[in-house]
Formats: structure tokens, sequence, C-alpha cells
């Protein structure tokens, strides 16, 4: 359903054949739903406890307005439930006061639903069909984009996203744009250290996806999309689904399934044949390295221990290029980019 005009009535037309129809209004996948009382005049009971609205066709029909969860026209505020524009951050929690409506594209399909790891808490699901094209994704909200534009500038370039993938390896792609004119946009990649489980992924902007636009300091950015497992068709892959449970701008809050606080730093960088790595906390004292290319293919890959919270990587036989470091220790990844310039 959509409101064009603004007015708060939201509009479909919707094909039904002659007959008695039931109906009711909901929002967000079921996720909200209209409560009708039993026994007023446009609703039909079905024992034990189905109460909907009743609709019986004879000929093409414009139905009222009314007023959500009630059989009556709505005299004053609007129909349905009132809900915030969708904002950053994103976790999907709030479902009683935010939109959290998206919008899908290239054959994948969204809804909200329980989290994989934790049921008690709310996660956007996104399946790439078998049939998705390569730059199949989900656009977070609707064409209206975010009620407040992300703040981007020339020290704050990044943006964090917890994502759960079937699979090590799997590039996300997010993407930034102007909702009134979309080529204005930035495109940026990042890959997936693990597979069914959560993970933090970091997206910098600052390094754009190759053949795709410079960031623009200039420019109002206020609308995001994600593309999962970005340049591989539904058709190669067959149909995989995928988990969101968190957005934010610069660093996400929220805690996942084994991600818990832990720090890396990775120096020089760029590195020049070799890169130390300390990891500052959390880490037991073994710990397995990848480094990752942006196309997903794992170019070294070494399992070792912690001296002294200090690891030198040999990156000699590594061609120059823009990779992702990923140390995984105790059920915890944490990824940093590194520049190799040999």
């Amino acid at each position: 359903m959509t409101d064009a005009n603004g007015d708060s009535i939201w509009e479909a037309v919707i094909p039904i054949p002659n007959g008695i129809v039931e109906y009711k209004f909901s929002a967000d996948n079921w996720a909200r739903q209209e409560t009708l009382a039993v026994g007023t005049p446009c609703t039909i009971f079905t024992p034990p406890s189905f109460n909907n609205r009743k609709l019986v066709v004879v000929a093409p029909t414009t139905l009222k307005a009314v007023c959500w969860g009630s059989c009556d026209t709505c005299s004053t505020g609007p129909v349905g439930p009132s809900l915030q524009q969708i904002s950053l951050p994103i976790t999907w929690q709030d479902t009683a006061n935010v939109n959290y409506a998206t919008t899908d594209f290239g054959g994948t399909f969204s809804s909200l639903v329980a989290d994989p790891v934790n049921p008690s808490k709310m996660a956007l699901k996104i399946v790439k069909g078998n049939t998705a094209e390569v730059w199949a994704g989900t656009t977070l909200g609707t064409a209206a984009g975010f009620q407040t534009a992300m703040p981007f500038s020339a020290t704050s370039n990044q943006m964090q996203a917890v994502v759960y993938s079937p699979a090590a390896g799997t590039i996300f792609r997010m993407k930034v744009e102007d909702k009134n004119d979309p080529t204005k946009s930035v495109e940026t990649p990042a890959v997936c250290a693990q597979s069914n489980g959560w993970e933090v992924l970091t997206f910098d902007f600052a390094n754009q996806a190759s053949g795709t636009a410079a960031i623009n300091y200039g420019y109002t950015y206020n609308k995001l999309s994600i593309f999962p497992n970005f340049g591989i068709t539904g058709a190669s892959a067959g149909e995989q689904t995928y988990y969101v449970s968190e957005v934010a701008f610069g660093t996400v809050t929220a805690t996942k399934g084994s991600i818990e606080s832990a720090s890396i730093s990775v120096f020089p960088n760029p590195a020049s044949g070799e890169v130390f790595v300390s990891c500052f906390s959390d880490f037991s004292g073994a710990a397995v390295f990848n480094v990752t290319d942006l196309a997903g293919r794992i170019v070294k890959s070494e399992t070792a221990g912690l001296s002294g919270k200090y690891r030198k990587l040999d990156l000699s036989s590594i061609s120059n290029g823009i990779y992702v470091l990923s140390v995984t220790d105790n059920g915890k990844t944490i990824q940093k980019r590194l520049i190799i310039q040999n």
C-alpha cells in the first residue's frame, strides 16, 4: 500500500474474485496487526479466535477509508499506527515506534524475524533467491530514505553492520546515496570472515568499490542499501539466507553471539613485506589470521600464538592492493583494512 499524496490514507488496487473475502490490516510483515472487536458490523468471527474484516465482492469496489482497528472513519489523526521514519543506528528492536519497512530489488526477499542466535531479539532476514542478480539487495527503508543524513566528513568515513552469513568469504557491499538523486552515491565492500555466526563488518567509504564514484562530502547521503553476496548470482550460489542485526554510522554498539569487546592494532599500514598485529584484550593466546582480498579469496592464512600479544605476518608474497585482515580467536572475529605496498 502507498500514501502517494501524503494524506495518511494508504491505498492499493488488488484483484479479488467475487465472493466473501476476509482480511485485516497489518504492518512490517505482520509484526503489527490490528485487533478488531468481535461483533462489530464490518467483521466476521471464525472460532476459536479469528476475527477479521468482511467484504462481499460482486463488482469493482472502492472501500471507504477506515481507522486502524475500527469499522469507522477516523475523524482526526492519522490512519493506522504513527511510526517514525527510519534513521541510524538501526537495531530493529523498536517495532512499536519505528517504520522498519524495507525495499528489495534484484531478487532478494527481506523480513523482520527472530534473531537466529538470540530469539528474544529481532533481526532483518534477507533471502537472496536462486534467480537473483549479482546486484540484488535491500534498501533499509522506503523511497523517503533516512530521517537524518549520514554525517560523512574527511575524518569520518566508516560505517559498521552486524551480519550473519552462511559462508566465510561472502562479500557484503553497502551503498549510500541521495534519496532525491541516485547518481550521487558511493559504494564499498566488506568481507565476512566466518560462517553461521554474527560478526561486525566495517565499511570504509573513503575506499570506494572499483568502478564506482568516490565519496563527495558536499553531497547529502540519506539512503542506504545492503547487497549480500555481491557479485554472485542466485543461479550460481543457490538460494542463500543472510541476517543483519544492527547498522550504525561509526561503530555499532550491540553485541551479538560470539562478538565481544576486543581490539587489534595493525602496523605499519600500509605495509611492505611484513605487518605486526597487536591484540590488546580478550584473546586467549592463539588465533587464526586470514588475509582476504576484496573478491573474498583468502590469500594468506595461519594459526599462531600471540607471544607478548604481538604477531608478525609475512606479506612478501602477496600482491599490492587493499585487503581485509581478520583475526579469529575463541569464537571472536575482528577485522581491519590492510593496504599492502610491497
